[in-house]
């Protein structure tokens, strides 16, 4: 390719991916009367949660419940749950690229949308977590201590804001190119789906070792608590995706299970 060529091409990006991105976002707030009292209601309770956590913050963690003999609650049992559906989400990836199956390609960015949505509310979790979320800096990469690789929650941060990234790119990527009408570009998306099964599994991994790190709580001091933990995120992850699946079915008129839909294949 000229330069001529690649100057021409990113000059169209520049102007087409705004585009893209308005058209992503208009249907993102558009549907139906169920979809709006849907979004009402969740609205409603994100704002009775933020008011709880505004006095969370005010007053401490004490506002919780929380103490050392209840050191986790519900943040950390909801974050490892979370965990759970994130790292099942590319249990759609390993038939549809690793077993080269065809008709769960168009599945397969389902799973990766849960994954980012799921990634997105475990980090409000651990930020929900810490008590004192002006504070989070510390654990940022050249501005705090970031205490890596000594510090069990480094390895955290790092493979839960990695695999976010890389579900982003895989989404946005193929997206973008059904957006324009054109086959993706197996070189650009391919080597990070295969990333994204290794860092699936990392992330659970890490998670179990957050917790047999702890010499107060004997009861997760085991070797077999990280495959326990896949087991079940690869379990828990399917089974979610499977019920959200039906609801697409049921609720909007994608082909899910009826085909492929006639577009661009992912």
């Amino acid at each position: 390719m000229s330069e001529e060529e690649t100057h021409h091409d990113a000059k169209f990006h520049v102007t087409t991916y705004p585009k893209f991105l308005k058209l992503a976002l208009r249907l993102c707030t558009q549907g139906s009367w169920s979809f709006y009292a849907w979004m009402t209601f969740l609205s409603c309770v994100t704002i009775v949660g933020a008011n709880a956590w505004a006095f969370q913050v005010r007053d401490g963690m004490i506002g919780t419940g929380m103490s050392d003999h209840v050191s986790w609650g519900l943040y950390i049992a909801n974050f490892t749950f979370i965990v759970g559906l994130a790292a099942g989400g590319v249990m759609m990836v390993i038939p549809a690229y690793l077993y080269k199956n065809k008709d769960m390609h168009d599945t397969v960015i389902i799973g990766e949308l849960l994954a980012i949505a799921s990634i997105v509310m475990c980090l409000m979790f651990v930020i929900a977590d810490l008590g004192r979320p002006d504070r989070f800096w510390h654990m940022l990469p050249f501005v705090g201590k970031f205490n890596w690789p000594v510090s069990m929650l480094t390895w955290d941060v790092i493979v839960l804001n990695g695999y976010l990234l890389i579900n982003l790119h895989i989404c946005g990527y193929l997206l973008y190119k059904r957006f324009l009408g054109e086959k993706p570009d197996s070189r650009w998306y391919v080597p990070f789906v295969f990333m994204s099964i290794a860092w699936a599994i990392s992330i659970h991994t890490v998670t179990a070792f957050l917790y047999s790190g702890l010499g107060g709580r004997p009861f997760w001091n085991t070797a077999l608590l990280a495959p326990r933990f896949l087991t079940t995120a690869f379990c828990a992850g399917p089974a979610f995706i499977i019920l959200v699946l039906q609801i697409i079915r049921r609720m909007t008129s994608m082909p899910i299970g009826e085909g492929s839909i006639n577009s661009p294949p992912i």
